[in-house]
């Protein structure tokens, strides 16, 4: 009876070594397996906070260059508005039921750089008007897409005004429809679509918007 029950364990035991033996060459083939899907997972998590950090980087690039632009037309130069835009570029003030309609009539249009340098010898030498002060206001910056080269951008805008001995007006609000691209480092507007909600426009609208 004893020597079958010694027996007996030692095959119980035999198993036992046998089967953890199995576990352990199992678990031995999967580890590279694992290994490769966790590099493959971390390479794809690194790709998407590259994705993502790119992005914010350009975003936070096309803020600065709104504010730029605001900064310029609020305190700066009108001489130095064109350089905002490319040789090639479209700036239009265009109201709401018009660009909802396809109708290309504009309250104000320039093409090109010579357009811009028009528009700012009309503010600088041809125009009459009462000095005032205006207050761009841009936000709610989003990157619609990006194909060779061009970035699609919208914004909000208002606009306001002072003039001496009145009070602060809203003089224009809508959005920007921007196409925007990369010159010698610095993003410049191609095209720049200002579609402002009123139907009514004031005849103050002297500076571009």
């Amino acid at each position: 009876m004893a020597r079958a029950a010694k027996k007996t364990r030692k095959k119980t035991a035999k198993k036992a070594t046998t089967r953890k033996a199995a576990k352990k060459k199992a678990a031995a083939k999967k580890a590279p397996a694992r290994k490769a899907s966790a590099k493959k997972t971390k390479g794809a998590r690194s790709v998407a906070s590259a994705r993502i950090g790119n992005e914010l980087m350009l975003k936070l690039e096309i803020e600065e260059l709104h504010a730029a632009y605001a900064h310029t037309l609020d305190h700066g130069s009108i001489d130095d508005w064109p350089d905002f835009f490319t040789d090639d570029c479209l700036y239009k003030l265009v109201s709401r039921e018009n660009w909802d309609l396809g109708l290309p009539l504009g309250t104000m249009f320039a093409e090109k750089r010579g357009g811009l340098l028009d528009r700012v010898v009309s503010v600088k030498k041809t125009t009459v008007y009462h000095e005032r002060y205006t207050k761009h206001f841009i936000t709610n910056t989003r990157v619609l897409g990006e194909k060779n080269g061009v970035v699609e951008t919208c914004a909000n805008y208002v606009v306001m005004e002072t003039l001496p001995n009145q009070y602060t007006q809203t003089l224009n609000a809508g959005r920007y429809l921007d196409k925007i691209v990369r010159q010698n480092g610095r993003l410049k507007f191609k095209e720049k679509i200002c579609v402002f909600d009123s139907v009514l426009v004031p005849a103050s609208i002297i500076y571009p918007i």
